[in-house]
Formats: C-alpha cells, sequence, structure tokens
C-alpha cells in the first residue's frame, strides 16, 4: 500500500497551554491521562468536538463550499452534538432540555408579524351575512381573544406559540 506524498501538503499548528487547575486544564487532563484511552485518542476527542461545533462556521463564507453542502454540515453537526448531548444526558442522568422559543430570526420573525397582523384584519373585518364565505366566529372565541386584549396581550407571546406549534409539527 501506498503512502501519500506528506512533501507537498500544509500544515497548521494549534497548542493551547493550560494551568493544570484551570477548568481547560482538568479537561486536558481527562482527555490526554485516562485509562479508558490513549492520549493521542484522547486529543482527538477533544479536536472532534471542537469540529463538531465548528466545522460549519469554519466553511461559511468559503467559495468552494455552496449552499446546499454547508446546510449539510451544519445537520451532520447538529446530529453530532444532539447524540453529544443525548450521552451527557444518559450519564448523569438529567433530562434532555427542551426548546421553548427558537430563534427564528428577524426575518422569519417579521414575516410571521405580517401574516398575524394581516389575517387578524382579514377575519375581523365585517362581512355581508349573506355571503356564503361569511365568517361566522364562535362567541367563545372572541370573549377569549378580547380577555387577552385586556390583560395584556403579547404579540410575540402569541409568535412564540406560533413557533412551538411549528416545531411540534415538524
Amino acid at each position: 500500500m501506498a503512502t501519500p506524498d506528506k512533501a507537498g501538503r500544509q500544515r497548521i499548528q494549534f497548542a493551547f497551554n493550560a494551568d493544570l487547575d484551570s477548568v481547560v486544564g482538568h479537561v486536558f487532563q481527562y482527555l490526554t491521562k485516562n485509562r479508558c484511552f490513549s492520549s493521542r485518542e484522547g486529543k482527538k476527542k477533544g479536536v472532534d468536538a471542537m469540529v463538531m461545533f465548528y466545522k460549519p462556521f469554519a466553511y461559511q463564507g468559503q467559495e468552494t463550499v455552496d449552499a446546499e453542502e454547508l446546510q449539510a454540515m451544519a445537520r451532520d453537526s447538529v446530529a453530532a452534538l444532539s447524540r453529544q448531548i443525548e450521552y451527557i444526558c444518559s450519564t448523569f442522568e438529567i433530562e434532555r432540555p427542551s426548546v421553548v422559543c427558537p430563534d427564528f430570526g428577524a426575518e422569519v420573525e417579521q414575516a410571521l408579524k405580517n401574516v398575524l397582523t394581516t389575517e387578524t384584519a382579514r377575519i375581523t373585518q365585517e362581512t355581508p351575512e349573506s355571503s356564503p364565505t361569511a365568517f361566522d366566529p364562535d362567541p367563545s372565541v372572541l370573549v377569549e381573544i378580547e380577555m387577552d386584549k385586556e390583560s395584556g396581550f403579547e404579540e410575540d407571546d402569541l409568535l412564540c406559540d406560533v413557533r412551538s406549534n411549528a416545531e411540534a409539527v415538524a
């Protein structure tokens, strides 16, 4: 089996020194002096953990990577990090964190607000009762909406509910 030519490759060195009594020092000791795996394996585990998180960010904006490839990298990172979260939760017998309101970004949030405003205005407009498409609301729903508005109805709270419902469907 032929070995690749090492003369043509470029390398980067990444070194980090930490005090033994610091958090980073404890983590490095765990990775390099663990009885369950060699120092080399421990270092690889540390690098793999960094790559899991930072890979999509490192390739973001690179001309050699298109949007689909970048999204695939991001999905792979999320999947790998999710496995790590599951491992930590099962090892330390803790509940998996839940996402109450994910960060959708300002553009998506504004689009949701626009749709909500438009649809609310459309629904609340008076329509002729003889019209076959007339909106005939349930009076109990109208009372609940009015009560919500009187008690400090917040558009952001409603958006949070919409996001949570969308996440549950997905």
